[in-house]
């Protein structure tokens, strides 16, 4: 669990019943507590954000040989350590439901990975995207219980549309940050006599469509509340390393609307970051915790940590991440030299520098003015 959360002090807001338990975990055998490392009189958080966490198909199959603990064995550090830490879940946790009829690839991964998942340091999650509803509603409905069960927030989903849209903010060091999701795959069905759309209705359990109209009304209601607001998207092009336009018109235009940190899934492969003003853009951070072990790109991935202070996004660095077998590791050196190149030239071409080291990219603070 987040440093906030091991010190008791997490308050989930706009999402969680009124008198909902949050769980409180003891720390990960050989994680010690992470101490305040900010300058004395300092506020700085550190949220860390990685891409698709899908554990079902053959991560599931790895787990069954090694443990529950498998695919966070070698970088539950890095997630735990963090004031808050994001991911997309990209399989439900369920034991109920049915495959959605048509659907050719459909994920469901067992319940009691939510305690997993919270025991690592995730915070909240994003179930805004194309494998929300795989099992249909039962199945959403109980990934959103049993993740609320242990402690971890859920965005981008709920009961209605009013719901799905409903932001989460949580509290760290006295700052308040914002998290919206939202699925440019809400509004697609998989078979002609059981059209079940992924996009949640005034009736109807479901995610956040990607409308960039509501998407602007809901991060201008949110901004006032907020210090820091992060917006989820899941959207791209599948094994695309770039962009759209359209989507880097959309990005631009969330963070000319108050967006401070746009972060991006779906490619399944690594994309370029963009500083927009005084925002960043994280289009795609690749898979996190996947099954895709046929192509070197869809092992390759990153995990982003930003230092967050009153006066908002202060600095970003963005660490290689490599999946072997199921089980993502922090690289450097000569696995690094895959990655970071790669990725320092995708930045450049959407007009970013990114300062490269031996096991991370950095953009430094001075890379985010403080008025535009």
């Amino acid at each position: 669990m987040s440093r906030l959360m091991r010190a008791g002090c997490l308050f989930l807001i706009g999402l969680l019943p009124a008198g909902t338990a949050l769980l409180y975990k003891t720390p990960p055998a050989g994680i010690e507590p992470a101490t305040l490392t900010a300058e004395p009189g300092t506020k700085a958080v550190e949220l860390v954000a990685v891409g698709d966490i899908m554990l079902a198909r053959k991560v599931e199959r790895m787990m069954q040989a090694y443990g529950d603990d498998y695919p966070f064995a070698k970088i539950a550090d890095e997630i735990y350590q963090a004031d808050n830490a994001f991911g997309n879940l990209e399989s439900p946790l369920s034991t109920r439901g049915r495959a959605l009829p048509g659907k050719g690839i459909c994920f469901r991964a067992r319940p009691a990975l939510a305690g997993q998942l919270a025991e690592k340091g995730f915070d909240v999650l994003s179930i805004a995207n194309n494998h929300a509803l795989d099992y249909d509603t039962p199945a959403f409905n109980q990934t959103r219980q049993v993740l609320q069960e242990a402690g971890i927030a859920t965005v981008g989903g709920g009961k209605n549309i009013d719901e799905a849209r409903r932001p989460v903010i949580l509290e760290a060091k006295g700052l308040k940050i914002g998290f919206l999701a939202y699925t440019d795959y809400a509004d697609v069905y998989f078979h002609p006599r059981y059209p079940r759309r992924f996009q949640a209705t005034n009736e109807v359990e479901g995610v956040a469509p990607l409308v960039e109209q509501d998407i602007r009304q809901d991060i201008n209601a949110i901004r006032p509340r907020v210090d820091i607001l992060v917006v989820s998207l899941h959207w791209g092009v599948e094994y695309s390393h770039r962009p759209t336009a359209a989507q880097q018109r959309m990005a631009h235009a969330f963070i000319d609307s108050g967006a401070d940190l746009i972060l991006g899934h779906h490619p399944h492969v690594l994309q370029g970051i963009e500083r927009y003003n005084r925002g960043l853009i994280a289009y795609s951070l690749g898979n996190f915790i996947f099954d895709q072990n046929h192509r070197l790109e869809t092992r390759q991935a990153l995990m982003l940590k930003a230092r967050i202070t009153a006066q908002g996004l202060e600095e970003a660095s963005i660490y290689p991440v490599f999946i072997d077998q199921s089980q993502p590791r922090l690289v450097a050196e000569e696995e690094a030299r895959g990655i970071l190149p790669q990725l320092q030239s995708l930045s450049a071409e959407l007009g970013t520098t990114l300062e490269v080291g031996s096991h991370r990219a950095v953009l430094p603070r001075q890379s985010f003015p403080a008025e535009v």
